[in-house]
């Protein structure tokens, strides 16, 4: 880790108060109905906090300190009742009071499987990776502000060789109400979750990274939702919009890279908080009014097309690839825009750091919901580690950030 924030997180990684991780989980956990539940839930979240390396049931299991108690865990992940959505919408309800977020943002992951049986897993591209890979894909929904960020929903996707072979969708114990979804569209469903009246949220754009997407998928989803956006888009993405280099044109079609690139020069220089390193840095930015091409689609009423706004922005330093955000905020300005896309590597920094840490991708079991509950828990162990280091940072203590 590097920086003074990064040193921070690795203090709190071994004093946040034990009293502390009992009364969050308490609350958190309060959903589930039967006390022993609730007692195997803080094991596990004590142990994701505790153990070092790679979270296996049996070191989980170790921090309960008795015989059965790997036994009874994995029941309780793998095999029990309790519901998993109640414990987020406690975790969002809570962080959305004490983190006042700027944006709900949307991260991937990808979590390597040697084998062919852990549910949803296939054999697909990583762009960042360069490669094809045996994985389990997922999507995260984090609250995020320039500080600090932690996810509360998480989506995994179900390629098409899940759901329609009743065998495996039987062993993974996948519910009869789960449909196969795009994956734009199971993005969407994530998110549009934590606009339901049970999660008592307060509405904030959509922020993520859409370069690997169906863009025009996602912005079709999203307008259809009245969900607000900013989306980090590719530079072939073809946009309709009016050359700033020539007045009084008419509308054309661009690649967004074409357009953004006639208007640099009447881009302005606009300051964020670099996450890795918690400085304000500085990037040139400008923004343009267009809309998407009209996409025909059989059987669909066309509608009007959506006026979004495209922003680019470039580092200071020459020679350094720019970036390409669309939105449908209209009357947000692009610098403010930009700052809302970099709440992106704030998500990806705080994942790598504490997410990874509590063991994100370290579950071992094969069912549907044993890896929502496994998620959902190391969400909870994820937040404690945020809040506690923003208060050591704060106060000089790791005790909780008032509710």
């Amino acid at each position: 880790m590097e920086g003074v924030e990064s040193e921070a997180l690795a203090q709190t990684w071994g004093d946040v108060a034990d009293d502390f991780v009992t009364e969050f989980c308490r609350r958190m956990l309060a959903s589930l109905k039967r006390r022993d539940q609730r007692t195997r839930g803080e094991w596990y979240v004590s142990g994701l906090l505790s153990v070092p390396g790679r979270k296996s049931m049996r070191a989980l299991a170790a921090v309960a300190d008795h015989g059965a108690a790997e036994q009874s865990l994995h029941h309780f992940i793998s095999d029990s009742s309790w519901a998993w959505a109640p414990v987020r919408q406690a975790l969002a309800r809570h962080l959305d009071r004490v983190l006042l977020p700027q944006a709900w943002v949307i991260d991937s992951m990808a979590i390597p499987k040697a084998g062919a049986h852990s549910v949803g897993v296939a054999e697909s591209f990583r762009f960042d990776l360069g490669r094809v890979v045996n994985s389990q894909q997922a999507y995260g929904v984090s609250l995020a502000n320039e500080q600090l960020s932690a996810p509360v929903n998480w989506g995994l996707n179900l390629p098409p060789e899940w759901l329609e072979d009743e065998a495996r969708r039987r062993r993974a114990r996948i519910p009869d109400d789960v449909p196969a979804m795009s994956t734009e569209a199971g993005v969407v469903h994530t998110v549009a979750e934590l606009t339901q009246p049970d999660w008592g949220l307060r509405r904030r754009p959509v922020v993520l990274d859409a370069r690997t997407l169906d863009s025009t998928a996602l912005v079709e989803q999203f307008t259809r939702r009245n969900v607000p956006f900013v989306m980090r888009v590719d530079g072939a993405t073809r946009v309709v919009g009016f050359d700033p280099g020539r007045p009084g044109s008419g509308e054309a079609l661009f690649q967004a890279q074409q357009l953004a690139e006639r208007g640099k020069k009447l881009s302005k220089p606009v300051g964020w908080v670099d996450p890795e390193y918690a400085i304000t840095r500085s990037l040139l930015v400008s923004g343009a009014r267009v809309s998407l091409p009209a996409v025909r689609r059989p059987g669909v009423r066309q509608a009007p097309p959506q006026p979004l706004t495209l922003v680019g922005g470039w580092p200071m330093q020459k020679g350094r690839p720019g970036e390409l955000w669309l939105s449908n905020l209209l009357e947000v300005p692009p610098a403010a825009l930009l700052r809302l896309g970099r709440l992106t590597r704030r998500v990806s920094k705080d994942f790598t750091e504490v997410s990874t840490r509590v063991g994100m991708r370290d579950f071992e079991g094969r069912s549907y919901a044993g890896w929502h509950r496994h998620v959902t828990l190391c969400s909870v162990a994820h937040s404690i580690l945020a809040l506690s280091s923003a208060r050591q940072q704060r106060y000089g203590t790791s005790h909780e950030l008032s509710a």
